[in-house]
């Protein structure tokens, strides 16, 4: 089959992937683009109990009364879920078993006659507009399960491209499953504790992913900015990632290792640059075994670790780490560290030998680029750094 997505929609696509799942509405930015790049579809990620349709959050509803017919059905079975015909979700995982990061398409696994004969599609789906679907499981929790869909919009005249769409879902696919189990892993962290109060919620950690001899295979927006960086870390002609220190380089393989070798979280502390960081290395591929097969082939076989990035607990967030996460320059990142110790414009002004307008106009180009309104939400969004130091601290040799 001829390849239809180029190489850089694909690594945009699977970049947003990651991204979105950390979203505070999570996978908002994914559906939107899925939108935009599927003309005559409605995006959506459905929940489901056994065979029965429990819930939908779409990014883009179509415009009048469809979107209110369609927002007025999904509020209806929120309600009340029971009363729904199942003939084609029975049909389908009958002809092709369940599984996770796997493609499923109505016009591949039904015919024209089963699928407009179907009670689902006369009762539930013809009314709304709605016509064949494609979709990919990224969550499966006994008899429940969570699928990113794309369903075609029989009143939207634009033609549909059913191939574009399974090759699309057929690529992101096993990264929506890898995305949704970091983004389950750090909202159970950010429940195990007070310290993880706004943790993800404000703002996400840099995030890396390596294979056991510290090749990186994907990093989150943030990671990615601190790898371009490279005053933290240093990605080697081979595509290692590296801290420049042989000591914490030594540090950083060691954690890994056991990582791998236990299956548990590792922390550890170093200076680097003149920053002192805390990492966090985790498993990357939690026991879930609807979805071990699929990894083993997207990645050869090889075992991961995720890699969180933050400051020590009761230190400062040094200037290079801001830089790298959110490009600040270096005098901003100065500014910002003010801040985060309490500094009024004018006080910061004495400090640095600035006028207090350009420490003013140097503040506001800080909370724009990091996404915030206030010096308190500044230090809000921040402290999420520090969790990772706070992690396992007293557990750090």
């Amino acid at each position: 089959m001829t390849q239809r997505i180029s190489i850089e929609t694909a690594s945009d696509l699977i970049g947003l992937v990651y991204d979105s799942a950390l979203e505070k509405g999570q996978w908002n930015s994914l559906l939107a683009r899925i939108h935009a790049l599927c003309p005559g579809h409605v995006a959506a990620v459905t929940t489901f109990e056994d065979a029965n349709w429990r819930s939908s959050h779409e990014a883009t509803l179509p415009d009048g009364p469809q979107g209110d017919q369609i927002a007025d059905a999904m509020d209806a079975v929120e309600a009340d879920p029971s009363d729904q015909p199942t003939d084609i979700n029975t049909l389908i995982f009958r002809r092709q078993p369940l599984e996770l990061g796997t493609l499923y398409q109505t016009r591949a696994l039904l015919s024209e006659d089963e699928f407009r004969e179907s009670d689902v599609y006369k009762k539930t789906m013809a009314p709304l507009g709605a016509g064949h679907w494609s979709g990919v499981h990224y969550s499966i929790s006994g008899n429940r399960r969570a699928a990113i869909m794309v369903v075609e919009n029989e009143r939207d005249d634009t033609p549909k491209d059913a191939e574009l769409v399974g090759e699309m879902l057929r690529l992101i696919g096993p990264h929506a499953v890898r995305a949704a189990r970091i983004a389950r892993a750090l909202d159970m962290a950010r429940q195990a504790a007070e310290t993880y109060s706004g943790f993800i919620d404000a703002v996400a950690l840099p995030l890396m992913v390596l294979s056991r001899d510290g090749r990186l295979q994907m990093a989150n927006t943030m990671g990615q900015r601190l790898l371009d960086a490279g005053q933290l870390f240093e990605v080697t002609s081979s595509g290692q990632v590296t801290l420049a220190d042989p000591h914490s380089a030594q540090q950083l393989t060691r954690a890994i290792d056991g990582c791998l070798t236990d299956t548990s979280p590792h922390a550890l502390q170093v200076e680097q640059g003149g920053a002192n960081l805390s990492l966090c290395v985790c498993p990357f591929l939690p026991a879930i075994s609807f979805g071990s097969r699929i990894d083993e082939k997207i990645f050869e076989n090889q075992r991961l670790v995720t890699v969180f990035v933050g400051a020590r607990s009761d230190g400062v967030v040094h200037t290079s780490l801001l830089r790298g996460a959110f490009a600040l320059s270096q005098r901003e990142a100065e500014v910002c560290t003010h801040l985060l110790a309490g500094g009024t414009p004018a006080l910061i002004a004495s400090q640095t030998g600035r006028s207090e307008k350009t420490v003013r106009n140097q503040i506001h180009a800080i909370h724009s680029k990091i996404g915030v309104k206030s010096s308190r939400e500044l230090g809000d969004a921040l402290a999420v750094f520090r969790t990772v130091g706070a992690m396992f601290e007293d557990d750090t040799p």
